[in-house]
């Protein structure tokens, strides 16, 4: 081993601990990072045969790389979607997690909402069954799994796979081939199902067996598509059945203070933007 990776691992581990006696990691997480750092041990780490555990008592599988060094980063130290505690979920909410990916929110939420529920959307069929096998390890009832992307229109699409990071796959082809995060290349591609929010509510009973009359919250992560998911909800913003969104804007597909107008115009005011360089994170609520 060179003496510059050496150092790496120990300048990450050093981190990581620190992390973990914060409270933001746990030893799982800090154990399994120096392991695949060796490489020796990536293989056995990366699949279904082991699960690690989470702060809250979360446990998932390890689906690929980028899960551990940028998805569990994003939530659990950057906290993207807990800048404001006001959109911390509580105990009854209903939560839309609109780009679930393979469920670290939707579990973390799961938790905090308790007899509430959370939908789960995610049409990468990849990474939904991650989303399932996680959602079965933890033995939660209040999430449910949809297999569907959430638009502007009923339809069927193209959905571009990311290598080296699904999490990043998009269907739109240039968010994934000129991702500002690295230029990513098409690993697959699937035709997904595609429905609106509109749909959603206006077919509640039949596409989750209950009806929805109100939304506490809805968060979305949906590689460029953000404002065709707004537009596809263009008669739920109207009744005003959304408390709030935390929405994660990629400004390479998508214009934030277009989304933030588009919002405001029905009803909603701005409570936090926080920039994180090549996305920014919105925080809306309805006006009351």
């Amino acid at each position: 081993m060179r003496p510059s990776t050496l150092l790496g691992i120990v300048l990450s581990l050093k981190e990581n601990l620190i992390h973990t006696v914060r409270g933001n990691l746990t030893l799982d997480v800090t154990l399994v990072n120096l392991l695949v750092g060796t490489y020796i041990f990536k293989p056995l780490i990366i699949g279904d045969s082991f699960a690690i555990k989470l702060p809250g008592n979360i446990r998932i599988f390890i689906n690929d790389m980028a899960t551990l060094s940028i998805n569990i980063p994003d939530h659990y130290l950057l906290k993207e979607y807990m800048r404001h505690p006001d959109y911390i979920p509580s105990e009854g909410w209903l939560v839309l997690d609109v780009g679930a990916y393979v469920g670290i929110y939707s579990l973390w939420a799961s938790r905090l909402v308790g007899d509430g529920l959370v939908l789960a959307f995610e049409p990468n069929p990849i990474a939904y069954r991650w989303l399932i096998s996680n959602i079965k390890l933890n033995n939660v009832t209040n999430v449910k799994a949809l297999p569907y992307a959430l638009g502007d229109e009923i339809t069927r699409r193209k959905l571009y796979i990311a290598g080296r990071n699904i999490e990043a796959s998009s269907l739109i082809m240039d968010h994934v081939v000129n991702n500002p995060a690295g230029r990513y290349s098409i690993a697959g591609e699937f035709m997904v199902p595609i429905i609106t929010l509109d749909y959603i509510i206006d077919k509640s009973i039949e596409v989750i067996d209950n009806s929805i009359s109100h939304i506490d919250l809805v968060k979305i992560d949906v590689e460029g598509y953000e404002m065709k998911v707004l537009r596809g909800a263009k008669n739920t913003l109207q009744k005003g059945l959304i408390d709030k969104f935390v929405i994660e804007v990629h400004i390479d597909q998508v214009n934030a203070k277009e989304l933030v107008k588009y919002l405001m115009d029905n009803g909603y005011i701005l409570d936090r933007v926080v920039n994180g360089g090549i996305k920014d994170i919105i925080y809306m609520k309805l006006k009351r």
